[in-house]
């Protein structure tokens, strides 16, 4: 069995694996660019700048809790019980203590696993886009603003493609024999949630469902990896020496049941996300309510300033001013009358007018993209140095983490 040391899920090592994995990605063919091809962010030694969060909780805590709406993640989001049960269903014993087959092929249950591991180790990963790509593909929007780019939508798959396969070999590093390990790789969040998740929880009447059950947005989110935009794209921002960075892009998580003890300190920079965290965040995500405005990546709305909201003025198909408030909190009338989108005072995206003109259009040109709220955001939505030390602060505060 191959030893494990005591950090070996802390940010700092595991930030080391998947850094690692990506640059060992380079010598696949697909995947052999030279440096001005370089589709991700990458910092001054052409290493990539993922982003990392680390959190760990007990078998029984419910990632989900108060979230569970159509309008929001969805009835039936995949939780720590879905994900075991797709795991302990294809490891499942197949021969007996003789070494027999035996019909009795039963998966290990939720119980099982409640009772002989002490946590779960949740870590999200960005592989932010390359912040020159993202630039380009603003300024030929700015020069013809019905046109697209084959170049961000190569980024756009290129970046994607690489975080999957990352992701996947990690987990692979990580298993050691004692833990189960599951990448959260776009094949496995589909597979889970077809297979761990019944029939009738399935499908968009239940909410948001795009690739599987499964929000890893939502997770990164709660585990402080970056900031929903009212867009509802998460982002990042950091200030490095002196200017502040934005970092956005593909999400991908792995899931660690583990026989560590739980860690509430933040020790390693593994944090536990407390309901005190959660509420915080609850009402930073709600844009109907200005309360915590100054702890706000996205400065959609004014805080001594005039706000931002240019995601919501690019967007061609009217998509993001159809589903955002006002920057008072409130919703236009219009959108108020749509009484048929909103469940417990939440309000559903409204997936049908961004996803019909940009699948009409990809349909006809198969490299097309939009991303338009993406990208703005990216290279020219407002920053705010003051709100971005004072969440960092107040995450500390909360977590008792660095």
């Amino acid at each position: 069995m191959r030893a494990v040391h005591m950090n070996s899920l802390s940010v700092n090592h595991l930030s080391d694996i998947i850094q690692k994995k990506i640059l060992e990605l380079h010598e696949e063919p697909e995947f052999q660019w030279d440096a001005t091809r370089t589709t991700y962010s990458t910092d001054d030694q052409g290493k990539p700048r993922i982003k990392i969060a680390v959190g760990n909780v007990p078998l029984d805590y419910d990632l989900w809790k108060s979230l569970r709406n159509p309008a929001v993640i969805g009835l039936h989001p995949v939780g720590l019980e879905q994900i075991w049960a797709y795991y302990a269903n294809i490891r499942k014993e197949r021969v007996d203590e003789s070494g027999r087959q035996t019909v009795f092929q039963i998966p290990r249950s939720f119980e099982f696993a409640k009772e002989n591991y002490k946590r779960a180790t949740i870590v999200s990963v960005m592989l932010p886009f390359s912040e020159k790509l993202v630039q380009q593909y603003i300024q030929a929007i700015k020069e013809n603003p019905k046109t697209s780019s084959h170049r961000f939508a190569r980024m756009y798959n290129d970046v994607n493609m690489m975080i999957n396969k990352a992701i996947v070999r990690t987990a692979i590093e990580l298993v050691d024999g004692d833990n189960a390990v599951v990448a959260m790789d776009d094949k496995t969040v589909e597979a889970i949630s077809k297979k761990a998740v019944p029939l009738t929880q399935q499908g968009v009447s239940h909410g948001p469902s795009k690739g599987g059950n499964y929000p890893q947005k939502s997770l990164a989110a709660l585990l402080g990896l970056g900031q929903f935009g009212v867009s509802r794209i998460v982002f990042r921002d950091e200030v490095e020496d002196g200017a502040i960075s934005r970092y956005m892009g593909p999400i991908r998580s792995i899931v660690i049941f583990d026989k560590t003890e739980l860690k509430m300190n933040g020790e390693d920079g593994v944090i536990y996300p407390s309901e005190e965290w959660r509420q915080f965040l609850f009402k930073l995500y709600d844009f109907t309510d200005p309360g915590l405005n100054e702890y706000r990546f996205c400065s959609y709305v004014p805080l001594s300033d005039s706000g931002c909201g240019k995601c919501v003025t690019i967007c061609p198909s009217g998509a993001q001013a159809n589903s955002t408030p006002l920057p008072s909190g409130d919703y236009s009338q219009e959108v108020k009358e749509q009484e048929h989108r909103f469940y417990e005072d939440k309000i559903q995206f409204d997936y049908g007018s961004c996803c019909d003109d940009r699948g009409q259009l990809a349909n006809l040109y198969p490299e097309w993209s939009c991303a338009r709220c993406v990208t703005i955001c990216g290279s020219e939505g407002l920053r705010r140095p003051a709100s971005i030390s004072q969440y960092y602060e107040k995450k500390k505060e909360l977590l008792h983490s660095n």
